[in-house]
């Protein structure tokens, strides 16, 4: 593989800085330990192997550390190894990875954290054996021009000559080309190998986001580690390639091999959570995945070295009833717990009482695996009482039903026309959430959120802006649209391609998705309407129909709630409030106090004649748990997506900036915050606590920085 010039100053940085985070600056997404990171090493120092959670116990940006060990008896003891207070992490903005730094034969914990605006340290936790210290803010490394999101957490292994553990970093430097980043451990600091990474695929060889990445022997018993890498292809087909180093050679990872490739149709690794560990006791590194499969039972799978990875039992060699744990809420991990040289697994499953449970995948020496539930539970003192649910839809926080769609597909977002004649809406009561955005001339459209309803009709769809390439991929969503300008389908080609979203558009190939239809009088290009049938099968169509865990928004444990509780302490009374968009355009939102809900009305003209919104559809009234109001920069752009020649506009939607939130007839300020445009959006009040909203629909505004909202 040639050699490729990087063209990214890194620089070894031993002074402290101060701390990248600000109250409200993040994501707290923990109270109980499996809601966090957990690891595996010999973090004691005693041949055995331990596991290492990393959690927000009080969900206010607080981390503790606990360990885990395996007990004679089979059970696991925990001992807390490391705390800090409030404000202090961001657990979202963090990829750990357990590594030894300082050569003392204890497992330390290097931490790829992302300050924001390009900006990364990697943060360090020494263990001692029984503890772990801190080693400061500064970091052991720090880069000021580092795409967070294009990466993946660190590798961790010796990988030449050196020979000291090093960091190898995989990153997507553009055009799906991979690239090896490679930091090397002093015992004090880490060093920056050179400007040529340590490994460069070709330009669109690799794409980065659709493949997962394991250390460990895979070929051979001994020497420097290797890399797995685990791809997807397209038909659920995967490929093993095993990158192996050259101690000697500059770059020291010359390529890869293709060890085996599945047949079409028999993995999906979007259903998989992969882990490496020795189970035959050969020295050889093997491939461990917890496969959800769709009858909703969990499968341990095999990929044995020995056998150059080919998959031994597609159905798994230990089967896990749904009644035991949910997938979605469980890491997967592999270690040797009890020093016989063979690999055991565990799983770490977060439960709607906020505990967390952990089971044990025995092995039995015989190349199978005996499952073990609830080796450890969180002690009831140390439950935090839950505010936000747990086993919701995650975009309204409503009840997940036995029986209904699977919380797992894909949501659609849709584009749909906000225009006069393009009112009433199809569908709109039964999305999950709906954004309302100024586009060019200060009109809106909506892009609505389609999860745990499917509506029969949706429309008038309208054509993508760049704000759905914020938005879509934080609900690993299906983004639907009529049209795009010849730039923004560029922009949005590119996007699919990066594995960001997929999309359904007629301009994409999707055409028979769409149809044309004159209901209420309506005429192009006002007219173009759906279903979420059509949208799904389209959906499929294109490679979007695997499983996807949407980043859940932060929802009250029921509707039923005292006024002031999640964040709402401090708050006012506000039972109506309007949107100051222009006359023809304007909005109104009344509470209603029986059904706790806000009853819309939008204007259809300049003589401010609003009309209440009611869903064309089925004619229910539109009935809002939430509404909110996210203000940030809004500008003119050079683009011209609008057929009358308007200038097309771009916001800001990852940072901090002004937030106002509606609820229960209560309005409380405060602060929004989104750390990449893969997460959902944090409120928090001025007391820094979170901000809940109330399970159901929510409307969301974007508005410029200066733009208020009255209410009374």
């Amino acid at each position: 593989m040639r050699r490729f010039t990087f063209f990214l100053t890194l620089v070894l940085c031993f002074t402290t800085i101060v701390p990248a985070f600000q109250p409200g600056g993040g994501r707290a997404a923990a109270q109980t330990l499996a809601n966090g990171f957990t690891l595996v090493g010999d973090f004691r120092g005693n041949g055995a192997q331990q596991l290492a959670s990393i959690y927000d116990p009080n969900d206010d940006f607080g981390l503790r550390i606990v360990v885990l060990d395996r007990e004679a008896d089979g059970k696991f003891t925990h001992t807390q190894w490391f705390l800090a207070g409030a404000n202090q992490f961001d657990l979202s903005a963090m990829k750990p990875v357990a590594v030894d730094l300082n050569g003392d034969k204890k497992t330390d914990i290097a931490v790829l954290y992302n300050d924001g605006n390009l900006s990364v340290r990697l943060l360090v936790w020494l263990s001692t054996g029984t503890s772990f210290g801190y080693t400061g803010n500064g970091g052991w490394w720090r880069h000021t021009m580092f795409d967070w999101n294009k990466a993946h957490a660190p590798l961790a292994g010796v990988w030449d000559a050196t020979p000291k553990t090093g960091l190898l970093i995989p990153y997507l430097l553009g055009n799906s080309q991979l690239v090896f980043l490679y930091l090397i451990a002093t015992g004090t600091g880490l060093f920056y190998a050179g400007d040529g990474p340590a490994y460069a695929s070709a330009p669109g060889q690799i794409n980065p986001a659709k493949a997962r990445f394991l250390t460990g022997h895979f070929t051979r018993a001994d020497g420097v580690e290797q890399v797995a890498m685990v791809y997807q292809h397209p038909n659920n087909q995967i490929k093993v390639q095993i990158f192996d180093p050259a101690p000697l050679a500059n770059p020291p990872i010359g390529g890869f091999a293709e060890i085996w490739t599945s047949p079409p149709g028999t993995f999906d690794l979007t259903r998989a959570k992969l882990a490496a560990g020795d189970v035959d006791g050969d020295h050889m590194t093997d491939i461990l995945a917890l496969y959800g499969s769709a009858d909703g039972k969990t499968r341990l799978q095999l990929m044995p070295a020995n056998a150059r990875f080919v998959l031994r039992d597609a159905s798994g060699i230990a089967p896990i009833e749904p009644s035991l744990l949910s997938w979605s809420e469980t890491s997967f991990v592999a270690g040797d717990w009890n020093k016989d040289g063979k690999a055991d697994a565990a799983t770490i499953s977060a439960f709607d009482d906020g505990t967390t449970h952990v089971g044990a995948l025995d092995n039995t020496g015989t190349v199978t695996f005996a499952y073990k539930p609830d080796t450890w539970i969180t002690p009831p003192g140390e439950v935090q009482k839950l505010v936000g649910c747990v086993r919701c839809w995650p975009l309204n926080g409503m009840p997940i039903t036995a029986g209904g769609p699977s919380v797992a597909r894909r949501p659609l977002a849709v584009k749909i026309d906000n225009a006069p004649n393009a009112r009433p809406h199809y569908g709109i009561s039964q999305a999950d959430m709906v954004m309302e955005l100024l586009v060019e001339g200060s009109i809106t459209r909506l892009a609505a959120y389609f999860h745990s309803q499917d509506p029969d009709t949706i429309g008038a769809v309208r054509s993508v802006r760049f704000s759905d390439r914020y938005t879509t991929p934080m609900v690993r969503g299906s983004l639907i649209f009529s049209g795009a300008s010849q730039l923004m389908e560029r922009l949005v080609r590119e996007d699919i391609e990066a594995g960001l979203y997929v999309g359904v558009s007629g301009q994409l190939g999707q055409g028979n998705a769409f149809y044309r239809t004159n209901v209420d009088g309506k005429v192009a290009p006002h007219n173009l309407f759906t279903s979420s049938q059509r949208l799904r099968d389209a959906t499929n169509e294109v490679g979007g129909g695997s499983p996807v865990v949407v980043p859940r928004w932060d929802f009250l444990l029921s509707a039923q709630h005292a006024e002031t509780a999640g964040g709402f302490a401090g708050s006012i009374r506000a039972d109506r409030m309007i949107i100051p968009y222009r006359l023809d355009a304007r909005v109104r939102y009344e509470y209603d106090a029986a059904s706790h809900t806000y009853v819309r009305l939008q204007s259809a003209s300049n003589a401010l004649n609003y009309r209440r919104e009611v869903d064309g559809m089925n004619g229910q009234e539109i009935a809002a748990r939430n509404i909110v109001i996210i203000n940030t920069d809004i500008w003119a752009t050079d683009v011209r997506d609008d057929a009358g020649g308007a200038a097309s506009l771009d916001m800001r939607l990852t940072g901090t900036g002004k937030a106002s939130v509606f609820r229960d007839g209560r309005r409380q300020d405060g602060t929004w915050s989104r750390a990449t445009n893969n997460d959902a959006f944090v409120f928090t009040n001025f007391y820094n606590q979170k901000i809940y909203l109330s399970p159901g629909q929510t409307w969301i505004h974007i508005l410029p920085l200066d733009w208020d909202v009255p209410s009374s």
